[in-house]
């Protein structure tokens, strides 16, 4: 789900798939140098991507990936809360307009009249989709050869936005990762299988599972890992909660036949407690997990979702909880960077069973004037930063989405198949990786990992969404050279580079080298391994302007 929900204001085995690295830029300043290189580890390789701050409000995380033949370049956002894939089409107006449009594209187009091996498979408007952002994207479906790390697929479907319109910041192509039941297809009998569905029809993966690792807003590399987990990327037990289905009292305004049906990412936050420069208050507790958790007061139920840049909460709950703890943040839900450094941070326990921190400099995020990509004052003269949890009109959904800002603290496995995820506490220091391949089937996570690991029940309370039977043979490839190996600042479009915070950025650029896409070699995947992509996140990007808030902070809005 593209969220960027910083209300009212925003500033701002076989062969695999590679592990795809997100580097991060040292305090939004310079890119750093590459701090490991790409080594094939146990079927799996780790390729280097790295994170600019200058494409859409909030921030997103991004992975670098081809279409066609040749190989287009194309950046595409991440997200856990959505589910089809789809690129922006060169002719599309967004695409035609000039570099200065805060609005136009960024991350590369798709021209299928370039490409000998692009199908169409259904005429626009087949593909028609919007985002909580207000973002819309309408144009055909065809199908194409996809690269992501280092395995090309033949025959993946996807959108090809020729109608695009972007309200938070530059148009940018989606690679959705959830259920395939929640694609922008017109009915249920054209649902076709997304990419983790790809990988488990390709041969690549054992089953419909990933890892998500997204490090801290300062660190250097983050990823997400299908088919396996990375038990280097974090601490303490790995913790299984079962995903709540949907929402008994809204269930028919879905649409849905099934009110135990579970087609999104949400389990419950039972309990709060902020910490504050050696002071510890309980904002709230006792909560309870399953759907009992939609309807008690002292439980927020959260659809974890690497689209979104915040947590956002219904008013109520913000003004309840959020504001009588954070007492500096203002109306804007905008405060002084000094507080980014502050001892606070805030410990949430999710479905009664773990507890993740959160250190305040996940939640506060610097914000950057999008016309000089430079820091924006605060009226104290210290620089202007976002308080990355925020208010929200309700969604109707009995849910709030709990983006990036306190995603960054966890590791998070999706077990699609299972309708789990397992949660623990983000290793923001991980140092050498150890990848463990992830069997198919209701023991795949535990049998994977011999120690460390707390399960539950099986989910037997809900109705799983079912992958989508495919209609094409899908052919993976390997390529010899993976997609988005860009190292240091050659990662990093010029358009995107921030001006360095000289109070707090001492790093040293990396000059680095690219090879922005892959060529494929004969090698077929067969059998099941664990595949990992690049991403990279755009934490602290911030686009549309408005004039009311100029005068004040000089910031800009959702």
């Amino acid at each position: 789900m593209r969220t960027t929900a910083v209300a009212p204001l925003l500033v701002a085995g076989a062969a695999a798939l590679p592990e795809l690295s997100v580097a991060k830029r040292d305090v939004h300043g310079r890119a750093s140098p590459l701090a490991r290189g790409m080594v094939r580890r146990d079927g799996t390789d780790e390729t280097v991507v790295y994170d600019i701050l200058a494409y859409s409000s909030g921030g997103a995380y991004y992975a670098n990936v081809t279409v066609g033949t040749p190989p287009q370049d194309q950046v595409v956002i991440l997200d856990t809360g959505s589910s089809d894939l789809y690129f922006d089409a060169t002719s599309s107006t967004a695409c035609q307009s000039s570099s200065s449009d805060p609005n136009g594209c960024r991350g590369g187009s798709y021209d299928p009249s370039k490409s000998s091996t692009y199908n169409e498979v259904e005429a626009s408007p087949a593909f028609n989709t919007s985002f909580g952002d207000g973002s819309t994207a309408q144009g055909p479906y065809g199908s194409d050869i996809v690269s992501i790390g280092d395995v090309a697929i033949s025959n993946v479907q996807f959108g090809v936005a020729d109608e695009v319109s972007s309200t938070t910041g530059y148009a940018i192509g989606l690679m959705g990762v959830g259920y395939s039941l929640n694609e922008a297809t017109s009915s249920a009998s054209k649902d076709y299988p997304n990419m983790p569905e790809v990988l488990k029809n390709a041969g690549v993966i054992a089953s419909r599972l990933y890892s998500l690792f997204l490090n801290d807003l300062a660190g250097i590399s983050g990823s997400i890992l299908f088919g396996g987990i990375d038990t280097s990327k974090y601490t303490g037990d790995l913790v299984a909660v079962n995903i709540l289905p949907t929402d008994p009292s809204v269930f028919q305004q879905e649409g849905l036949q099934d009110p135990s049906e579970v087609y999104q990412f949400v389990t419950t936050v039972t309990g709060m407690t902020a910490n504050i420069k050696g002071k510890s208050t309980t904002v709230f507790s006792g909560g309870v997990d399953g759907v009992a958790g939609y309807s008690d007061s002292n439980t927020l139920p959260v659809l974890l979702d690497s689209g979104s840049s915040a947590w956002s909460l219904d008013s109520s709950a913000y003004k309840n909880f959020i504001e009588p703890v954070f007492t500096f943040v203002d109306s804007n839900s905008t405060c002084s960077c000094k507080h980014q450094n502050d001892d606070i941070s805030i410990t949430l326990e999710f479905a009664g069973k773990i507890k993740i921190t959160v250190p305040a400099s996940e939640f506060i995020v610097p914000a950057y004037d999008p016309a000089t990509n430079a820091p924006i004052p605060y009226t104290d003269g210290t620089e202007t930063c976002l308080f990355m949890i925020s208010p929200s009109p309700s969604t109707g959904q009995g849910f709030q989405t709990m983006g990036d800002a306190i995603m960054r603290s966890m590791y998070i496995v999706y077990d699609l198949d299972n309708a789990q995820m397992a949660l623990a506490q983000a290793n923001t220091n991980p140092g050498k990786s150890n990848i463990v391949k992830v069997p198919a089937g209701p023991n795949g996570i535990a049998s994977a990992i011999s120690s460390g690991y707390s399960s539950v029940a099986s989910n037997t309370a809900a109705t799983i969404a079912q992958a989508v039977s495919a209609t094409v043979k899908y052919s993976a490839s390997t390529l010899a050279t993976p997609v988005g190996t860009a190292t240091g600042t050659a990662a990093v479009p010029n358009d995107a580079q921030v001006t360095q915070i000289a109070a707090t950025n001492s790093a040293n650029s990396g000059t680095g080298s690219s090879s922005s896409h892959g060529s494929s070699s004969s090698s077929t995947s067969a059998g099941a391994a664990a595949a990992s992509i690049p991403i990279f996140d755009k934490s602290g990007l911030y686009v549309s302007l408005i004039a009311a808030c100029m005068a004040g902070i000089g910031a800009f809005a959702l």
